[in-house]
Formats: structure tokens, C-alpha cells, sequence
């Protein structure tokens, strides 16, 4: 008779809790050190919890892409970035525009949380092999996304003429991109409202024909 597994509900919530301190611990370590500055052993000081305890939640290279993965949207996930309740009901808006201007804000709001862990990512990749190849795979999927949403506009009959569809998802990914972030705020002294309404207008004026493309609002 096979031997029965059991999964105490209380070990369950305490390893999630465990889980969640060291991810929270990592992205601050990757933020203020870099990759190459972090230590497993300064992650599980900063989580107050074991060395092994983090060496089993993962590598350093899985606690990096964990992290970002969370701060991007809140939660770990696997899932599309449109299939995820609040980006999808907010971009099922009736109104195209009103959707595309919402999900730019929840976009600018994730951008916040995640651009000191961005160029982590991004100087991490430009001498670790595997993070590079994580980079790549993330920033393809973020560029899937806008394709996907870009052919969604489209179907609703929303996109500007004359201009292939293919063409304005590569320039809303480049918007919606973390670096854009960065740039404007951490080197232009931009505020993140003003990031916000320059993220706004300039998606709807890129990609969505009934809005003026020369007044910004």
C-alpha cells in the first residue's frame, strides 16, 4: 500500500513566509551590491534565516530572476503579463485609449519597483552567461506581450493606419521598457507623474489612431 504524504498547512504558509523574506532580502542585496557584489551568506543575514535555507530556495542567478519576476508584478508567477487580473481587466477597458492609459500606469508603477533591480540585471548580463541568457528570455517575453497587446488593439480596429502592426510593438516595448524609467527620473530629474503622463501620451500617440499626435496633455 503506497505510503500517504501529508502537507502540514502551518509548515506550508511558514516556507512561503520564508520564501518571501528571502526574496525580499535578495532584491535589496542586488540593488545596493550588484550581482557580482551579493553573497548567498549576505541574503540569508538580511532574511534572518539560514544559509541553506536560501541555498535551497535557489542560486543567486534563480533569486535574481525570482525577484524581478516578483517585483514586476506583485506576485510569482509564470503567467503572461495580460492574462494577469489587473492588467487584463484594465486593458478590456471599452474605450481603447482609456485601457492602453491605465495599463501604462500600472506599467510606470511597476517600472518604480523594479529599476534599481533592472540594472542589476542588465550590468549582471553583461558578464555572467546565464544571466544574459535569462535577460534575453525576459526581455523577448516582455516584447511577446506588447505584440500581443498591440494585435489586440488591432482587432479592435484601434491601431494607427499605415503602419505595420509588427512596427508598433517594437516602439510600445521600447516604451514600456524599465531603462525609459531610469533615464528620465534617475538622470533627468523627471518626477514619476511626470514619467507617468509621458508614458501615457506617448504609448496612445504611438499606436492608437484617434489620438492627436502633436499636443501632449
Amino acid at each position: 500500500m503506497p505510503k500517504r504524504t501529508y502537507t502540514s498547512p502551518l509548515r506550508a504558509a511558514s516556507t512561503a513566509a520564508t520564501r518571501e523574506r528571502i526574496l525580499e532580502a535578495a532584491q535589496h542585496c542586488f540593488e545596493q551590491k550588484g550581482f557580482a557584489g551579493t553573497t548567498m551568506r549576505a541574503i540569508a543575514e538580511r532574511a534572518g534565516t539560514s544559509l541553506e535555507s536560501v541555498n535551497v530556495t535557489g542560486t543567486k542567478r534563480d533569486l535574481l530572476m525570482a525577484a524581478l519576476t516578483r517585483a514586476t508584478t506583485q506576485v510569482e508567477t509564470d503567467a503572461r503579463l495580460l492574462d494577469l487580473p489587473e492588467p487584463k481587466a484594465i486593458f478590456s477597458d471599452p474605450d481603447p485609449a482609456v485601457g492602453l492609459s491605465n495599463l501604462m500606469l500600472w506599467v510606470a508603477a511597476s517600472n518604480k519597483r523594479t529599476s534599481r533591480l533592472w540594472r542589476c540585471l542588465d550590468q549582471a548580463a553583461d558578464t555572467d552567461e546565464g544571466i544574459r541568457t535569462d535577460y534575453n528570455d525576459f526581455l523577448a517575453r516582455m516584447r511577446e506581450e506588447a505584440a500581443r497587446g498591440i494585435s489586440m488593439l488591432g482587432e479592435r480596429g484601434a491601431l494607427r493606419p499605415g503602419i505595420a502592426e509588427s512596427e508598433l510593438a517594437d516602439l510600445l516595448w521600447l516604451l514600456v521598457l524599465p531603462d525609459q524609467r531610469r533615464r528620465l527620473c534617475d538622470h533627468a530629474g523627471w518626477s514619476q507623474q511626470k514619467y507617468e503622463a509621458w508614458l501615457c501620451w506617448s504609448a496612445k500617440t504611438t499606436v492608437l489612431a484617434t489620438c492627436p499626435h502633436t499636443t501632449r496633455s
